[in-house]
């Protein structure tokens, strides 16, 4: 007969297990107030956002806010941390790093373009800080430096396509993502003005796509344009 005691019985095990559960909980608490405070400032903005709102949308007590995030200005630098950081996460999955230089630009436009079309709470918030003139955004310190990693791989895609002479040679790295990101963020942000004012439904599948594949052949056409002329095509 083994009258060893069951190790996982212990004190000390059990102590543990209930420790690793708290984190687990505590994790996915923070994460469910994140979304539903993402959805509740893009809708009514940091001012008329409601605390009670953003915990009864992920089912929690309101005082479980201010346990996690210490204040409702923490918790917006928290969700403009969430957003930014999440493009930047689907970005890094893309692999640019081994596609020719063409196709690696043609996968982050149409990746971009997609990744706003689904996400419409980044366009949101974006915008929200934006109004607030960037006041919010400059006290985190991790997303003074969240574009690196981009910046970077870009930098070497353009290096690449300058040298085997698809692309031209004079084009700076962050004014190329400003024009990406723009050409997709103005269509969507002024969807429902622009839907009116031309009579058509920007929204629907064949005008999303009409979109994408502009964007797509637009910022080629440019890269592959001659330096100092008028959008001339280079040789080859």
């Amino acid at each position: 007969m083994n009258n060893l005691p069951d190790p996982t019985s212990r004190p000390s095990v059990i102590k543990r297990k209930a420790s690793a559960r708290q984190v687990r909980d505590a994790e996915q608490a923070k994460s469910d107030l994140l979304v539903s405070a993402i959805r509740e400032f893009a809708v009514n903005g940091f001012a008329n956002a409601g605390i009670e709102a953003i915990a009864e949308g992920a089912g929690l007590n309101k005082r479980m806010i201010y346990y996690y995030f210490g204040s409702k200005e923490d918790l917006y630098i928290a969700v403009l941390e969430r957003v930014y950081t999440d493009i930047r996460r689907s970005e890094d999955t893309l692999g640019l790093e081994a596609l020719s230089p063409i196709e690696a630009i043609r996968r982050l436009v149409e990746a971009t373009w997609d990744y706003f079309v689904k996400t419409p709470e980044l366009l949101a918030i974006v915008s929200l800080e934006n109004t607030h003139r960037g006041a919010y955004i400059q006290k985190s310190e991790m997303l003074k430096t969240s574009t690196v990693r981009l910046v970077e791989r870009l930098r070497a895609i353009l290096d690449e396509g300058a040298r085997t002479g698809v692309f031209r040679d004079d084009i700076e790295e962050t004014q190329l993502m400003h024009c990406i990101a723009g050409l997709g963020f103005y269509y969507l942000n002024n969807r429902f003005t622009n839907s009116v004012i031309y009579n058509v439904d920007m929204m629907s599948p064949e005008a999303l796509a009409t979109r994408r594949r502009y964007m797509v052949e637009m910022i080629l056409a440019f890269l592959r344009s001659k330096p100092g002329t008028d959008g001339e095509p280079m040789p080859g």
